[in-house]
């Protein structure tokens, strides 16, 4: 018989959101004190590569609470985001984006007029 922590429902409620969490996290290099951040989502960039959306998580002045929008409509409210420019398409599969250094990038034209205010930065590992 099973035991009954492994059959009531509050523990059926949470299983498959601990499972989701265990293979999300699970996948992802560890950042070992650097810099990490969460990818949101990734946009194409101009002449080649991508702009990719990140939540930083453990440099909280770097990034700005922001909302951002997918075609028009509300994607999500981040607290710490910022856009790293990715033209050689780096950062294509990766999911979380650990670095070291980086630096301040000006926004590029063709950008989104409500996003002129997200740090852009150009990244290294």
């Amino acid at each position: 018989m099973l035991p009954s922590f492994l059959i009531s429902k509050k523990t059926a409620a949470v299983w498959p959101a601990m499972v989701l969490a265990g293979l999300l996290t699970g996948c992802a290099p560890a950042c070992n004190g650097r810099i990490e951040s969460t990818v949101l989502y990734a946009k194409p960039r101009t002449g080649g590569g991508r702009f990719i959306y990140v939540d930083v998580t453990n440099k909280p002045d770097l990034g700005l609470h922001k909302t951002l929008l997918w075609d028009g409509r509300e994607f999500g409210t981040f607290e710490h985001v910022i856009i790293i420019q990715d033209p050689t398409n780096q950062y294509a599969p990766n999911r979380k984006i650990c670095f070291n250094t980086y630096q301040q990038a000006g926004a590029e034209a063709g950008g989104q007029l409500d996003e002129t205010d997200i740090p852009h930065l150009k990244v290294a590992e």
